[in-house]
Protein backbone atom coordinates (compact mmCIF):
# COMPACT_ATOMS: atom_id res chain seq x y z
CA UNK A 1 0.00 0.00 0.00
CA UNK A 2 1.42 3.37 -1.02
CA UNK A 3 2.13 5.74 1.88
CA UNK A 4 3.55 8.63 -0.15
CA UNK A 5 3.90 10.05 -3.65
CA UNK A 6 6.77 11.82 -5.33
CA UNK A 7 5.92 15.52 -5.64
CA UNK A 8 7.65 15.63 -9.06
CA UNK A 9 6.53 12.54 -11.00
CA UNK A 10 3.68 11.44 -8.70
CA UNK A 11 5.01 7.89 -8.50
CA UNK A 12 3.70 6.10 -5.39
CA UNK A 13 6.03 4.23 -3.04
CA UNK A 14 5.45 2.02 -0.03
CA UNK A 15 8.19 3.42 2.21
CA UNK A 16 9.96 6.74 2.59
CA UNK A 17 12.94 7.36 0.35
CA UNK A 18 15.48 10.16 0.39
CA UNK A 19 15.21 10.23 -3.38
CA UNK A 20 12.36 9.02 -5.57
CA UNK A 21 13.25 5.58 -7.03
CA UNK A 22 11.43 6.50 -10.25
CA UNK A 23 12.70 9.95 -11.26
CA UNK A 24 15.66 10.44 -8.90
CA UNK A 25 14.65 13.86 -7.58
CA UNK A 26 14.79 14.49 -3.84
CA UNK A 27 11.61 13.95 -1.90
CA UNK A 28 10.32 17.27 -0.55
CA UNK A 29 11.55 17.94 2.98
CA UNK A 30 13.50 20.52 4.90
CA UNK A 31 16.48 18.24 5.31
CA UNK A 32 16.95 17.64 1.56
CA UNK A 33 18.29 20.29 -0.78
CA UNK A 34 17.16 20.92 -4.34
CA UNK A 35 20.81 20.75 -5.43
CA UNK A 36 21.08 17.17 -4.20
CA UNK A 37 17.90 16.26 -5.98
CA UNK A 38 19.08 17.69 -9.29
CA UNK A 39 22.40 15.86 -8.98
CA UNK A 40 20.74 12.52 -8.26
CA UNK A 41 18.30 13.13 -11.11
CA UNK A 42 21.29 13.69 -13.41
CA UNK A 43 22.86 10.46 -12.17
CA UNK A 44 19.66 8.59 -13.00
CA UNK A 45 19.62 10.01 -16.52
CA UNK A 46 23.33 9.24 -17.01
CA UNK A 47 22.85 5.68 -15.77
CA UNK A 48 20.04 5.17 -18.27
CA UNK A 49 22.24 6.45 -21.11
CA UNK A 50 25.14 4.20 -20.05
CA UNK A 51 22.91 1.14 -20.31
CA UNK A 52 22.40 1.81 -24.03
CA UNK A 53 26.08 2.34 -24.89
CA UNK A 54 28.32 -0.59 -25.83
CA UNK A 55 31.17 1.33 -27.47
CA UNK A 56 33.78 1.83 -24.74
CA UNK A 57 35.30 5.06 -26.07
CA UNK A 58 31.88 6.67 -26.45
CA UNK A 59 30.94 5.45 -22.98
CA UNK A 60 34.03 7.01 -21.43
CA UNK A 61 33.35 10.33 -23.15
CA UNK A 62 29.90 10.31 -21.57
CA UNK A 63 31.42 9.54 -18.19
CA UNK A 64 33.91 12.42 -18.47
CA UNK A 65 31.21 14.85 -19.53
CA UNK A 66 29.00 13.73 -16.66
CA UNK A 67 31.84 14.12 -14.15
CA UNK A 68 32.53 17.68 -15.27
CA UNK A 69 28.86 18.62 -15.21
CA UNK A 70 28.00 17.16 -11.82
CA UNK A 71 31.05 18.55 -10.00
CA UNK A 72 31.37 21.81 -11.98
CA UNK A 73 34.98 21.09 -12.94
CA UNK A 74 37.13 22.54 -15.71
CA UNK A 75 38.39 19.16 -16.87
CA UNK A 76 38.11 15.47 -16.11
CA UNK A 77 39.82 12.18 -16.79
CA UNK A 78 39.04 8.48 -16.69
CA UNK A 79 42.19 6.46 -16.09
CA UNK A 80 42.26 2.69 -16.34
CA UNK A 81 44.79 0.23 -15.00
CA UNK A 82 46.84 -1.70 -17.52
CA UNK A 83 46.65 -5.51 -17.57
CA UNK A 84 49.64 -5.83 -15.24
CA UNK A 85 48.22 -3.22 -12.85
CA UNK A 86 51.47 -1.27 -12.91
CA UNK A 87 50.36 1.91 -14.67
CA UNK A 88 47.33 4.13 -15.12
CA UNK A 89 46.69 5.35 -18.64
CA UNK A 90 44.32 8.12 -19.71
CA UNK A 91 41.53 6.37 -21.56
CA UNK A 92 39.39 9.50 -21.68
CA UNK A 93 40.25 13.09 -20.84
CA UNK A 94 38.10 16.19 -21.09
CA UNK A 95 39.05 19.83 -21.29
CA UNK A 96 41.29 21.68 -23.72
CA UNK A 97 44.34 19.45 -23.12
CA UNK A 98 42.43 16.17 -23.24
CA UNK A 99 44.15 14.72 -26.29
CA UNK A 100 47.62 15.46 -24.93
CA UNK A 101 46.80 13.74 -21.64
CA UNK A 102 46.05 10.45 -23.43
CA UNK A 103 49.77 10.00 -24.13
CA UNK A 104 50.71 9.99 -20.43
CA UNK A 105 51.12 6.94 -18.19
CA UNK A 106 51.18 7.23 -14.40
CA UNK A 107 52.93 4.60 -12.24
CA UNK A 108 50.84 3.13 -9.44
CA UNK A 109 51.64 4.82 -6.14
CA UNK A 110 52.86 8.07 -7.71
CA UNK A 111 50.92 11.30 -7.90
CA UNK A 112 47.34 11.76 -6.71
CA UNK A 113 45.79 9.35 -9.18
CA UNK A 114 48.48 6.73 -8.59
CA UNK A 115 47.94 6.88 -4.82
CA UNK A 116 44.15 6.57 -5.16
CA UNK A 117 44.60 3.56 -7.45
CA UNK A 118 47.01 1.98 -4.98
CA UNK A 119 45.08 2.63 -1.77
CA UNK A 120 41.48 2.66 -3.05
CA UNK A 121 40.73 5.84 -1.06
CA UNK A 122 39.35 9.09 -2.49
CA UNK A 123 41.41 12.26 -2.20
CA UNK A 124 40.45 15.94 -2.30
CA UNK A 125 43.34 18.38 -2.80
CA UNK A 126 42.29 22.00 -2.30
CA UNK A 127 45.59 23.53 -3.40
CA UNK A 128 48.07 21.33 -5.25
CA UNK A 129 50.90 23.79 -4.69
CA UNK A 130 50.73 23.01 -0.98
CA UNK A 131 50.56 19.22 -1.27
CA UNK A 132 53.77 17.26 -1.89
CA UNK A 133 51.82 14.27 -3.20
CA UNK A 134 50.96 16.21 -6.35
CA UNK A 135 53.62 15.72 -9.02
CA UNK A 136 53.36 18.26 -11.84
CA UNK A 137 55.91 16.25 -13.81
CA UNK A 138 53.32 13.50 -14.32
CA UNK A 139 50.79 15.70 -16.03
CA UNK A 140 50.95 19.48 -16.07
CA UNK A 141 54.50 19.80 -17.39
CA UNK A 142 53.74 17.43 -20.27
CA UNK A 143 50.29 18.76 -21.15
CA UNK A 144 50.67 22.46 -20.39
CA UNK A 145 47.54 22.34 -18.23
CA UNK A 146 47.53 24.27 -14.94
CA UNK A 147 46.03 22.25 -12.08
CA UNK A 148 44.82 24.08 -8.97
CA UNK A 149 42.55 21.61 -7.18
CA UNK A 150 41.78 17.91 -7.59
CA UNK A 151 39.09 15.42 -6.64
CA UNK A 152 40.03 11.80 -7.41
CA UNK A 153 37.99 8.68 -6.62
CA UNK A 154 38.65 4.97 -7.27
CA UNK A 155 36.65 2.94 -9.77
CA UNK A 156 36.21 -0.60 -8.54
CA UNK A 157 34.18 -3.77 -9.00
CA UNK A 158 33.76 -5.49 -5.62
CA UNK A 159 37.31 -5.44 -4.22
CA UNK A 160 39.06 -4.97 -7.56
CA UNK A 161 40.16 -1.49 -8.62
CA UNK A 162 39.95 -1.00 -12.38
CA UNK A 163 40.94 2.66 -12.50
CA UNK A 164 40.22 6.13 -11.13
CA UNK A 165 38.07 9.13 -12.04
CA UNK A 166 39.52 12.58 -11.57
CA UNK A 167 38.12 16.09 -11.90
CA UNK A 168 40.25 19.21 -11.62
CA UNK A 169 39.77 22.91 -10.94
CA UNK A 170 36.41 23.55 -9.33
CA UNK A 171 34.37 26.26 -11.07
CA UNK A 172 31.70 28.61 -9.68
CA UNK A 173 33.04 28.38 -6.17
CA UNK A 174 34.61 31.35 -4.33
CA UNK A 175 37.29 29.15 -2.80
CA UNK A 176 37.68 26.86 -5.81
CA UNK A 177 37.43 23.79 -3.63
CA UNK A 178 35.67 20.49 -4.20
CA UNK A 179 33.23 19.56 -1.43
CA UNK A 180 32.29 16.32 0.29
CA UNK A 181 29.08 16.49 -1.72
CA UNK A 182 31.13 16.53 -4.93
CA UNK A 183 33.03 13.51 -3.62
CA UNK A 184 29.80 11.64 -2.90
CA UNK A 185 28.39 12.43 -6.34
CA UNK A 186 31.58 11.47 -8.17
CA UNK A 187 31.87 8.30 -6.10
CA UNK A 188 28.34 7.28 -7.11
CA UNK A 189 29.13 8.02 -10.74
CA UNK A 190 32.36 6.03 -10.52
CA UNK A 191 30.50 3.04 -9.10
CA UNK A 192 28.09 2.45 -11.94
CA UNK A 193 30.61 3.74 -14.48
CA UNK A 194 32.94 0.93 -13.40
CA UNK A 195 30.18 -1.61 -13.96
CA UNK A 196 29.42 -0.10 -17.36
CA UNK A 197 33.09 -0.22 -18.37
CA UNK A 198 33.33 -3.84 -17.31
CA UNK A 199 30.15 -4.70 -19.23
CA UNK A 200 31.49 -2.95 -22.31
CA UNK A 201 34.69 -4.97 -22.14
CA UNK A 202 32.75 -8.19 -21.66
CA UNK A 203 30.58 -7.29 -24.63
CA UNK A 204 33.67 -6.74 -26.78
CA UNK A 205 35.09 -10.08 -25.63
CA UNK A 206 31.81 -11.78 -26.54
CA UNK A 207 31.83 -10.19 -30.00
CA UNK A 208 35.40 -11.36 -30.58
CA UNK A 209 34.50 -14.84 -29.37
CA UNK A 210 31.41 -14.83 -31.58
CA UNK A 211 33.47 -13.76 -34.61
CA UNK A 212 36.04 -16.51 -33.95
CA UNK A 213 33.32 -19.16 -33.69
CA UNK A 214 31.86 -18.06 -37.03
CA UNK A 215 35.29 -18.22 -38.67
CA UNK A 216 35.79 -21.76 -37.33
CA UNK A 217 32.37 -22.83 -38.62
CA UNK A 218 32.99 -21.31 -42.03
CA UNK A 219 36.40 -22.95 -42.30
CA UNK A 220 34.81 -26.32 -41.46
CA UNK A 221 32.05 -25.78 -44.04
CA UNK A 222 34.51 -24.94 -46.81
CA UNK A 223 36.73 -27.93 -46.00
CA UNK A 224 33.84 -30.40 -45.95
CA UNK A 225 31.95 -28.99 -48.93
CA UNK A 226 35.13 -28.53 -50.99
CA UNK A 227 34.15 -24.94 -51.65
CA UNK A 228 36.91 -22.53 -52.58
CA UNK A 229 38.49 -20.63 -49.73
CA UNK A 230 36.50 -17.51 -48.93
CA UNK A 231 33.31 -18.78 -50.62
CA UNK A 232 31.05 -18.00 -47.66
CA UNK A 233 32.49 -14.52 -47.15
CA UNK A 234 32.03 -13.65 -50.82
CA UNK A 235 28.43 -14.88 -50.72
CA UNK A 236 27.89 -12.62 -47.71
CA UNK A 237 29.52 -9.75 -49.61
CA UNK A 238 27.12 -10.15 -52.53
CA UNK A 239 24.11 -10.71 -50.26
CA UNK A 240 24.77 -7.58 -48.23
CA UNK A 241 25.30 -5.48 -51.35
CA UNK A 242 21.91 -6.59 -52.67
CA UNK A 243 20.28 -6.03 -49.26
CA UNK A 244 21.61 -2.48 -49.10
CA UNK A 245 20.41 -1.84 -52.64
CA UNK A 246 16.93 -2.99 -51.53
CA UNK A 247 17.21 -0.67 -48.50
CA UNK A 248 17.04 -3.52 -46.01
CA UNK A 249 18.24 -2.44 -42.56
CA UNK A 250 18.16 -3.38 -38.89
CA UNK A 251 17.45 -6.92 -37.78
CA UNK A 252 16.50 -7.99 -41.30
CA UNK A 253 19.93 -6.92 -42.59
CA UNK A 254 21.65 -8.63 -39.67
CA UNK A 255 19.75 -11.87 -40.39
CA UNK A 256 20.81 -11.79 -44.04
CA UNK A 257 24.42 -11.12 -43.04
CA UNK A 258 24.67 -14.11 -40.73
CA UNK A 259 22.38 -16.29 -42.83
CA UNK A 260 24.59 -15.76 -45.88
CA UNK A 261 27.77 -16.46 -43.92
CA UNK A 262 26.31 -19.71 -42.58
CA UNK A 263 24.16 -20.75 -45.56
CA UNK A 264 26.14 -23.98 -46.08
CA UNK A 265 26.61 -24.86 -42.40
CA UNK A 266 24.54 -28.01 -42.99
CA UNK A 267 27.45 -29.63 -44.81
CA UNK A 268 29.09 -30.16 -41.42
CA UNK A 269 26.45 -32.74 -40.43
CA UNK A 270 24.79 -33.71 -43.73
CA UNK A 271 27.36 -36.34 -44.66
CA UNK A 272 26.44 -38.21 -41.47
CA UNK A 273 22.78 -38.38 -42.49
CA UNK A 274 22.90 -39.53 -46.11
CA UNK A 275 20.55 -42.40 -45.27
CA UNK A 276 17.88 -40.02 -43.99
CA UNK A 277 14.35 -40.63 -45.31
CA UNK A 278 14.25 -37.01 -46.41
CA UNK A 279 16.78 -37.74 -49.15
CA UNK A 280 16.28 -41.44 -49.80
CA UNK A 281 15.07 -40.63 -53.32
CA UNK A 282 18.56 -39.57 -54.39
CA UNK A 283 20.83 -42.32 -55.64
CA UNK A 284 24.24 -40.71 -55.35
CA UNK A 285 25.64 -39.88 -51.88
CA UNK A 286 26.76 -36.45 -53.07
CA UNK A 287 23.23 -35.72 -54.30
CA UNK A 288 21.91 -36.76 -50.90
CA UNK A 289 24.30 -34.41 -49.13
CA UNK A 290 23.53 -31.56 -51.51
CA UNK A 291 19.79 -31.86 -51.01
CA UNK A 292 20.03 -32.52 -47.30
CA UNK A 293 22.36 -29.70 -46.26
CA UNK A 294 19.67 -26.93 -46.27
CA UNK A 295 17.52 -28.99 -43.89
CA UNK A 296 20.37 -29.90 -41.59
CA UNK A 297 21.76 -26.36 -41.63
CA UNK A 298 18.38 -24.92 -40.65
CA UNK A 299 18.05 -27.41 -37.79
CA UNK A 300 21.53 -26.50 -36.55
CA UNK A 301 20.71 -22.78 -36.69
CA UNK A 302 17.39 -23.27 -34.89
CA UNK A 303 19.19 -24.93 -31.99
CA UNK A 304 21.40 -21.84 -31.43
CA UNK A 305 19.55 -18.77 -30.18
CA UNK A 306 21.97 -16.37 -31.92
CA UNK A 307 21.26 -17.95 -35.30
CA UNK A 308 17.59 -18.89 -34.92
CA UNK A 309 16.34 -16.12 -37.23
CA UNK A 310 18.70 -17.34 -39.93
CA UNK A 311 17.14 -20.81 -40.08
CA UNK A 312 14.39 -20.04 -42.66
CA UNK A 313 16.97 -18.42 -44.95
CA UNK A 314 19.36 -21.34 -44.67
CA UNK A 315 16.56 -23.86 -45.30
CA UNK A 316 15.31 -22.05 -48.40
CA UNK A 317 18.49 -20.75 -50.01
CA UNK A 318 18.27 -23.36 -52.81
CA UNK A 319 14.63 -22.65 -53.60
CA UNK A 320 13.90 -21.06 -57.01
CA UNK A 321 11.45 -18.31 -57.87
CA UNK A 322 9.60 -20.64 -60.30
CA UNK A 323 9.28 -23.50 -57.78
CA UNK A 324 11.94 -25.79 -59.31
CA UNK A 325 14.37 -25.58 -56.40
CA UNK A 326 14.75 -27.69 -53.25
CA UNK A 327 14.09 -28.91 -50.60
CA UNK A 328 10.41 -27.80 -50.49
CA UNK A 329 9.87 -26.51 -54.03
CA UNK A 330 8.67 -23.19 -52.67
CA UNK A 331 7.62 -20.64 -55.25
CA UNK A 332 7.70 -16.84 -55.51
CA UNK A 333 7.11 -14.97 -52.28
CA UNK A 334 6.67 -18.23 -50.39
CA UNK A 335 10.47 -18.06 -50.26
CA UNK A 336 11.82 -15.66 -47.59
CA UNK A 337 13.34 -12.55 -49.17
CA UNK A 338 16.67 -13.20 -47.48
CA UNK A 339 16.80 -16.69 -48.98
CA UNK A 340 16.04 -15.29 -52.44
CA UNK A 341 18.97 -12.92 -52.02
CA UNK A 342 21.34 -15.65 -50.84
CA UNK A 343 20.26 -17.92 -53.71
CA UNK A 344 21.35 -15.35 -56.29
CA UNK A 345 24.49 -14.38 -54.34
CA UNK A 346 25.69 -17.99 -54.13
CA UNK A 347 24.92 -18.62 -57.80
CA UNK A 348 27.00 -15.59 -58.73
CA UNK A 349 29.88 -16.88 -56.58
CA UNK A 350 29.66 -20.32 -58.21
CA UNK A 351 29.79 -18.70 -61.66
CA UNK A 352 32.81 -16.68 -60.63
CA UNK A 353 34.74 -19.78 -59.67
CA UNK A 354 34.44 -21.12 -63.23
CA UNK A 355 35.70 -17.98 -64.99
CA UNK A 356 39.24 -16.77 -65.33
CA UNK A 357 39.01 -13.02 -65.74
CA UNK A 358 36.90 -10.28 -64.21
CA UNK A 359 35.79 -9.06 -67.62
CA UNK A 360 34.59 -12.54 -68.60
CA UNK A 361 32.83 -12.91 -65.29
CA UNK A 362 30.94 -9.62 -65.51
CA UNK A 363 29.73 -10.33 -69.03
CA UNK A 364 28.68 -13.91 -68.30
CA UNK A 365 27.04 -13.25 -64.95
CA UNK A 366 25.06 -10.32 -66.32
CA UNK A 367 23.68 -12.49 -69.12
CA UNK A 368 22.97 -15.40 -66.77
CA UNK A 369 21.16 -13.33 -64.12
CA UNK A 370 19.14 -11.45 -66.74
CA UNK A 371 18.16 -14.69 -68.50
CA UNK A 372 17.07 -16.40 -65.28
CA UNK A 373 15.28 -13.47 -63.70
CA UNK A 374 11.68 -14.57 -63.01
CA UNK A 375 12.85 -18.18 -63.36
CA UNK A 376 15.46 -19.01 -60.74
CA UNK A 377 15.66 -15.52 -59.26
CA UNK A 378 13.24 -13.00 -57.80
CA UNK A 379 13.11 -10.20 -60.44
CA UNK A 380 13.57 -7.42 -57.84
CA UNK A 381 16.60 -9.20 -56.39
CA UNK A 382 18.04 -9.74 -59.86
CA UNK A 383 17.53 -6.08 -60.73
CA UNK A 384 19.19 -4.96 -57.51
CA UNK A 385 22.22 -7.14 -58.19
CA UNK A 386 22.57 -5.99 -61.80
CA UNK A 387 22.41 -2.36 -60.67
CA UNK A 388 25.18 -3.08 -58.16
CA UNK A 389 27.21 -4.94 -60.78
CA UNK A 390 26.95 -2.12 -63.31
CA UNK A 391 28.14 0.37 -60.74
CA UNK A 392 31.16 -1.84 -60.18
CA UNK A 393 30.70 -1.77 -56.41
CA UNK A 394 32.01 -4.58 -54.32
CA UNK A 395 31.80 -3.16 -50.81
CA UNK A 396 32.67 -5.64 -48.08
CA UNK A 397 29.87 -7.20 -46.07
CA UNK A 398 29.40 -4.84 -43.14
CA UNK A 399 29.22 -6.52 -39.75
CA UNK A 400 25.94 -5.18 -38.27
CA UNK A 401 27.36 -5.32 -34.72
CA UNK A 402 30.08 -2.75 -35.38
Amino acid sequence: MAIAKCSHCQAPFERLFKFCPNCGLSVIGDEFSDKSGVAIHDLFEIARSFAAVTDLDLLLKKISAAAEKLTQAEASAVMLLDDNKEFLFFKSAGGEKGNMMKTIRIPIGQGIAGLVAQNGQSLIIDDVTKDSRFLSSLGDEKSGFKTRSILCVPMNIADEIIGVMEVVNKKNSPEGKFSSEDQEILGSLAGFAAVSILNSKLNLDQKNFFANIIEILISSVENISKQSHGHCWRVAQNSCAIARRLKITGEAYKTIYYGSLLHDIGYIQAHKQINSKKVAMFEEPQDKIEHLHPWVGAEMAESISLFKRCAPLIRAHHEHWDGTGFPNKLKGEEIPLGARIICLAETVEDLRSHLMTEEEFRKHVEQYVYKNSDKFFDPQVATAYLEELNLGKEAPARNPNI
